[in-house]
């Protein structure tokens, strides 16, 4: 009989505190603007009157940090001292997301890599045409860099300067170029002889992967893939970690190491041989995707 536990990365979350970069943005795409409502027609007399309505949604956009945010990141200890990519060569997406209520919610935000925050942008408004539920999409800010504890809140992330679980090399995360998304829907999972161990514990509420339900990567693998983060946890023997979505490790250094442009060109000769190879294929399989991936997490 296999039992199961929870599994901890590390640290405790504080409160927000973090600003909304003000200068320097600008708009990749917009997305919708909704407000108001039409009146009401009397006996004898008409008159326009305002009705409530859906949230009002804030263009998608792409920011540069700027030297607050920046700081603010290393105060929260997501950015750290000696980090594989400096905040000049990060940008912060926003976005609106379809909720797990039904809601459409404008507060997204994730921190990338400058070479894929395009793609990143992309994925996000796709999952939203989708209505894909996202709990909640935050900066790790809040979390002071505390992976488990963004975790077991649920939160979509992205940029964290911190090593693997379980320590040793660095993560992808800490080059913007992974991607976690519902982890309670979609838990790291390691195995120890017959013990299971789930991170967030909350995750092994979804243990089986065969019974779908909303906000599970296997519905979403395509949407990734299709934006180069074609390398998904859920695929790895032990330990599987569903969440995760990332470009290949070399490809992370070498993206690093070059300029803006020369990283913006690479990845996207990588993506669209990416997308050749698979669209080589008559049916599209997840064995397809593996075989067309070059590198390893």
């Amino acid at each position: 009989m296999i039992r199961l536990h929870s599994l901890t990365r590390r640290g405790t979350a504080v409160e927000q505190n973090r600003r909304e970069a003000s200068n320097g943005a600008y708009s990749v795409m917009r997305i919708a603007a909704t407000t108001g409502a039409f009146g009401i027609v009397f006996a004898f007399c008409t008159s326009m009157v305002a009705q409530p309505g859906p949230p009002q949604q804030r263009d998608a956009t792409i920011f540069p940090m700027t030297p607050a945010r920046c700081n603010d990141m290393k105060l929260h200890r997501v950015i750290k001292p000696g980090a594989p990519v400096g905040c000049e060569r990060l940008r912060e997406v926003k976005f609106g997301y379809f909720g797990f209520d039904g809601q459409t919610h404008v507060d997204g935000e994730v921190v990338v890599l400058d070479a894929v925050a395009g793609h990143v942008l992309q994925i996000f408004e796709t999952l939203r045409r989708r209505q894909f539920p996202i709990a909640k999409a935050r900066s790790m800010d809040l979390y002071n860099g505390d992976d488990e504890a963004s975790m077991s809140d649920n939160n979509t992330s992205a940029f964290n300067d911190r090593a693997i679980a379980g320590g040793g090399r660095i993560s992808i995360h800490a080059f913007g170029l992974a991607i976690d998304i519902n982890p309670i829907q979609n838990p790291y999972v390691r195995r120890t002889d017959r013990v299971l161990s789930f991170s967030p514990k909350a995750g092994i509420a979804y243990v089986d992967r065969t019974n779908l339900r909303p906000g599970m990567a296997e519905a979403i693998i395509d949407v990734f893939s299709d934006h180069g983060f074609n390398i998904w946890g859920g695929d790895w023997h032990n330990p599987k970690d569903y969440q995760h979505f990332q470009v290949s490790r070399d490809l992370a250094y070498q993206l690093a190491r070059a300029s803006s442009s020369v990283a913006a060109s690479l990845f996207e000769h990588e993506l669209n041989e990416y997308q050749a190879c698979i669209g080589a294929s008559t049916i599209r399989k997840n064995s397809d995707r593996k075989s067309c991936t070059h590198g390893g997490p």
